[in-house]
């Protein structure tokens, strides 16, 4: 690295810094002013604030206690970290190197500049402090020894700024195609608030229903209180057994909670070793018992993973700036010989059984644009997220009561369908400008809006049964019920899809490429949708409750116990149900071709 060069760039971001906070006004720079003082405060107090504390510990404090507490410090900083990180994905430098590539200057001066300014953030300036502090605090309390953990943080911290950096540099490689960005940058999010609902989602898993050892307890008791009331026990010997019995559900207290904590303890350290962040819990702990070579170890581990991510970084940035990923894709594309493709059919080409040719059209290439749409992915996903986490809060209460399981998978359906209504329930803004084939065609406009309702279904109604048959192993439904699913869910199915081509053709809304929203929905949009939320979505599933209303009556009118009642009803409902569907969509599709060149203009409107 040549330094002249590295002064250069480095006055260079120090007057693009300047330049920025003088445009930013005389309001701005005292802001920022004060923030910088506030925060140059809280550091210099978390300093002196974690010294004192970690002076205070006690001697006695075994290394555990230390190990537990370098991380939960280490936990709080990735997760913040990672929430920090999540706003500048798409950023792998401050000084774009594809200005310089024509000056004879070191781009490693560049680098190097970039890696140091994505130091300087609040994060780092909280923790830096915070964990020098507590390390000296621990060397005075505890002897030079604990000095080590002043080299173990400045390791970790490497190690962390350092695959952040070769994260962002590769990010920036993969995110040229901007349906791939998108993607990437919304996989991120949802599986960091996955990781954040953990703890949620392991303390409801944990809860096993009332302690054991006081249900003993009280049972204990119940016996030596009927004993006493019949004059079978005196009263000395009735308040010796229960202290007895007292004692002894102390001491079965005590063994599990040191099972508990000695379980923890091996998990713990296992995580740790295991996990690279982990390494300067376990190096604060050993140094804490005396012990100079696993700190030393650490040490060198997570210098060298810095190290060599930040090679990994330098090579990935030069590569995107000098044009070798597209020039090696076309090389190898060049160097491959070709060879003819089997004769297979396209999706597109395929053509879906008893159905006619227009509608297996149109179902086809709406799903074919739904899986190609990162949007819909991430919806999907978000199902999946939240199924989850409404399987482990309501499963423990659907073992309560027999009907407690049917109606928690109902309200599984209702909530996918809900997740549905910005798809379904604007059918065609997803389309643009692609609606015109529609307008232009000579389909029939009910076999429009039957392929569209049906390119859904198959992902809908195979989540709704993945649940349901989730929700049939952590709280089994009678075997009525289970069968009587099926033809429940689809009626929901068609029943929305009914609710949805009204909104759809009486209020639609553009949607922008990359989103889910419309694109400044009209006032009647607005309303419609929080009428279908509210009221019409409730009032049009209330009646499907009927088949399991009437098994449960009869079960407590004690006959029909043993014939598949709610199954039967469910069908006939079904029936029903598909008459009123077909009848239906025949004047909807009357209706969408009376206004579709109003829908069109609405669709294709470009925003101001």
């Amino acid at each position: 690295m040549n330094w002249a060069h590295f002064r250069a760039f480095f006055w260079l971001r120090w007057r693009l810094r300047v330049n920025h906070l003088q445009r930013g006004g005389l309001t701005s720079k005292v802001l920022q002013t004060v923030l910088g003082v506030l925060a140059a405060l809280t550091a210099l107090g978390l300093f002196v604030g974690l010294f004192l504390a970690g002076m205070l510990i006690p001697e006695e404090a075994s290394p555990l206690v230390l190990m537990y507490t370098w991380d939960g410090a280490v936990v709080v900083f990735l997760f913040i970290w990672t929430a920090g990180l999540l706003a500048e994905l798409q950023r792998s430098e401050a000084l774009s190197l594809d200005k310089f590539l024509h000056l004879p200057v070191s781009l490693s001066s560049a680098f190097v500049i970039n890696y140091l300014s994505s130091l300087l953030n609040l994060t780092l300036l909280v923790f830096v402090p915070s964990a020098l502090g507590l390390s000296l605090g621990l060397a005075v309390a505890r002897g030079p020894t604990m000095l080590l953990l002043v080299p173990l943080v400045v390791a970790f911290l490497l190690m962390v700024t350092a695959v952040t950096h070769q994260l962002q540099g590769w990010l920036a490689s993969v995110m040229v195609n901007q349906r791939r960005r998108r993607t990437i940058i919304a996989l991120i999010t949802i599986t960091f608030v996955l990781l954040a609902q953990l703890p949620n989602l392991f303390n409801m898993l944990s809860h096993h229903g009332p302690d054991e050892q006081i249900m003993r307890l009280v049972d204990r008791r119940g016996e030596l209180d009927k004993l006493l009331e019949q004059h079978k026990m005196a009263y000395p010997e009735y308040i010796r057994q229960w202290e007895a019995a007292q004692h002894e559900r102390e001491a079965r207290i005590a063994e599990v909670d040191q099972q508990r904590s000695e379980w923890w303890a091996g998990n713990t350290r296992l995580a740790n070793l295991l996990l690279p962040p982990g390494w300067l819990p376990l190096g604060a702990s050993a140094a804490a018992e005396g012990r100079l070579l696993p700190p030393l170890l650490a040490m060198l581990g997570m210098a060298a993973i810095g190290t060599l991510s930040l090679w990994r970084s330098y090579r990935t940035t030069l590569r995107i700036y000098t044009g070798d990923f597209t020039a090696g894709r076309k090389r190898t594309a060049a160097a491959v010989p070709r060879v003819a493709a089997p004769a297979t059919s396209h999706l597109l080409e395929k053509r879906l059984p008893w159905l006619s040719e227009p509608t297996s059209a149109v179902a086809l290439a709406t799903f074919r644009s739904f899986a190609r749409a990162p949007e819909v992915r991430i919806m999907l996903l978000s199902w999946v997220m939240m199924l989850v986490i409404m399987g482990v809060a309501f499963g423990g209460a659907a073992r309560s009561f027999d009907a407690a399981s049917p109606l928690l998978a109902f309200g599984i359906m209702a909530v996918i369908l809900m997740g549905m209504l910005q798809l379904a329930g604007n059918q065609f803004g997803l389309d643009r400008g692609g609606f015109q084939a529609f307008v232009l065609s000579g389909v029939r406009r009910q076999d429009i809006l039957f392929g569209k309702n049906l390119a859904p279904a198959p992902v809908v109604l195979g989540i709704g049964l993945v649940a349901a048959a989730i929700l049939q192993f952590a709280a089994p439904m009678g075997l009525d019920y289970l069968l009587a699913l099926v033809p429940q869910y689809v009626s929901m199915y068609l029943l929305f899809c009914l609710l949805a081509n009204w909104m759809s053709i009486l209020a639609p809304v553009r949607i922008p490429a990359g989103a889910l929203r419309g694109a400044k929905p009209s006032a009647v949009a607005v309303l419609l949708q929080l009428g279908f939320v509210m009221v019409v979505f409730p009032l049009t599933m209330a009646p499907l409750l009927l088949p399991m209303g009437i098994k449960l009556i009869a079960q407590q009118l004690g006959f029909g116990s043993g014939y598949p009642l709610c199954m039967l009803l469910a069908m006939a409902e079904l029936g029903a149900v598909a008459g009123i569907y077909r009848f239906a969509i025949a004047r909807q599709g009357r209706l969408l071709q009376a206004r579709e060149k109003l829908i069109l203009a609405t669709v294709r409107s470009q925003p101001e």
